[in-house]
């Protein structure tokens, strides 16, 4: 069962329930009460538990440089040491995190003396994703849509806090992208102020990682369309809805484009001093056409996202929708076939490293030489992930009326949802940022499932009991519904896989000849 939204969008106000269908209601006061109290009374024991497993993991289990680490670490000492001309050519990606962990070390060496070198780098992610990420960027998104989604469970999505133990690039540029979104969204500087300082939290993000300039344009793309929505009336048109943001984004080219657009001119001069988009290693690192990124990318955010579609309902629409369209079924399966046979690429890194866990999801499932697995099976997993991406997006796209011109005329009163126009433009980001990638890395789908997650406002429905509508004879009994349990199922959902993949780096250890220290497994 689709949980679509009915109350109008114009209504500034909170409503106490909504209606979902007849027989079925929503009790949104409720929900919003039981996510803020479980928000303010599980963050202080996430802290406890990051902050206590990053103290032992640091002092254990990993007290030594693990894989990029000695890329990341090494050039960041360097930049410490005053060294500022030096670099490491085998690194693939901006100075940004080195800058950063310079700063960091110059704050807290002098207070923690005792503290390594290696420590204190490895807090700059630990206080971005404990303290930055749930607090400056989802707390505020949070209070714009208290119902979508609980900032203590995005902090815990798994993919991104790995890295919280690590002196990796992955959570500094994912919280910059993410900032520049959330002043978008809230406008909390003031219309314009906000605007240039998200284009500004969008520029450093890609001097962390160069492929956030794709996703610098989907925000811009979003701060366009929700001025044009407004300022131009959007209709059920959609190609005129296309227009008007096309029109909106030249009128107001100086406050509303031209903070984005300083950033693509930037990023044309890199990419002509640079001659790649890639710096350092270019041999391993070539741009190809590997579609099948798509397929890992869904896969894993299906996956993810189990909590948020896990019912009955939900898989009977994909079994009712195979056998209502079965010839246009068949066609998809043989495309996502042809995909596969002639659309993977197989990195020299993915099968050499065994050290992540994409080497054993390849060897033991998605790489098989057996047909029945590589085709068969795996088609019809990709394809009810594809299926599970639109399906969840589709109710909370957001329409408009024709003849009901919008009556919001400030645009924080928007709701937090995508239209046509973003909803593609988040497809084609997506698409742009990870099919030309050769290799199979799980923490490239951190900003597309981050992305696509925060404009999610989840199914209602129970997950295991049956939903049952009572109805009288001559009175009509509502039954309410809530996604309080799925959010909550979400959080522990994320928590469970955190426990168990720390678990696993723990406790399963192993040798590499050409390496002094024991192995681990990451993502």
């Amino acid at each position: 069962m689709s949980d679509k939204k009915t109350e109008d969008i114009g209504d500034g106000g909170a409503l106490d329930s909504q209606v979902i269908a007849p027989g079925i209601q929503r009790n949104l006061e409720k929900e919003v009460i039981a996510g803020f109290t479980f928000n303010i009374l599980l963050y202080p024991l996430i802290l406890i538990y990051f902050i206590s497993t990053f103290v032992y993991v640091n002092r254990k289990i990993i007290p030594y440089l693990f894989i990029d680490e000695k890329f990341h670490i090494n050039q960041t000492i360097t930049y410490i040491k005053g060294d500022w001309a030096q670099w490491d050519p085998k690194i693939t990606t901006p100075p940004g995190l080195y800058i950063l962990g310079w700063c960091n070390y110059h704050i807290i060496k002098p207070i923690f003396k005792s503290w390594s070198n290696l420590t204190i780098l490895r807090l700059t992610n630990l206080m971005g994703g404990l303290l930055i990420l749930p607090i400056c960027i989802l707390r505020p998104l949070f209070l714009f849509n208290a119902i979508g989604f609980w900032p203590i469970s995005l902090m815990c999505f798994p993919l991104m806090s790995t890295y919280y133990y690590l002196y990796y690039t992955d959570v500094w540029s994912t919280i910059l992208i993410l900032q520049s979104l959330t002043l978008v969204m809230t406008l909390s500087c003031g219309p314009k102020l906000s605007i240039w300082l998200s284009g500004l939290f969008a520029g450093l993000s890609c001097i962390f990682r160069q492929t956030n300039i794709i996703w610098s344009g989907f925000v811009m793309l979003i701060c366009i369309e929700r001025k044009a929505m407004i300022t131009k009336q959007f209709n059920s048109n959609n190609f005129n809805n296309y227009l008007k943001c096309f029109i909106l984004s030249i009128e107001e080219f100086k406050d509303v484009t031209l903070p984005y657009f300083i950033n693509f001119i930037l990023f044309f001069f890199y990419l002509l001093w640079n001659r790649s988009i890639t710096l350092g290693d270019k041999s391993n690192h070539t741009a190809g056409l590997h579609l099948v990124q798509i397929f890992y990318c869904f896969t894993f955010i299906t996956v993810f996202s189990l909590p948020l579609w896990c019912s009955r309902n939900f898989l009977k629409s994909y079994k009712l929708r195979c056998l209502s369209r079965p010839v246009r079924t068949i066609f998809e399966l043989l495309g996502i076939m042809l995909i596969i046979r002639y659309f993977t690429s197989v990195h020299p890194f993915l099968l050499a490293d065994n050290r992540h866990y994409t080497f054993y999801l390849f060897k033991k499932l998605i790489g098989r030489k057996s047909r029945l697995i590589k085709y068969a099976l795996m088609s019809i997993i990709y394809h009810f992930c594809c299926f599970n991406y639109m399906e969840l997006m589709r109710p909370n796209e957001m329409v408009f009326n024709t003849n009901q011109p919008l009556p919001i005329k400030d645009q924080t009163q928007l709701p937090v949802q995508l239209t046509h126009i973003s909803w593609t433009g988040l497809l084609l980001c997506t698409f742009i940022t990870i099919v030309p990638s050769p290799l199979f890395e799980p923490r490239y789908y951190i900003l597309p499932y981050y992305f696509w997650r925060i404009f999610i406002t989840c199914n209602a429905e129970p997950i295991f009991e049956k939903l049952e509508i009572k109805t009288e004879v001559n009175n009509e009994e509502s039954v309410t519904i809530e996604s309080t349990g799925r959010l909550l199922w979400e959080f522990l959902w994320f928590m469970s896989i955190n426990i168990f993949t720390l678990l696993v780096f723990t406790y399963h250890p192993f040798k590499w000849d050409d390496e002094p220290f024991l192995q681990r497994i990451i993502w």
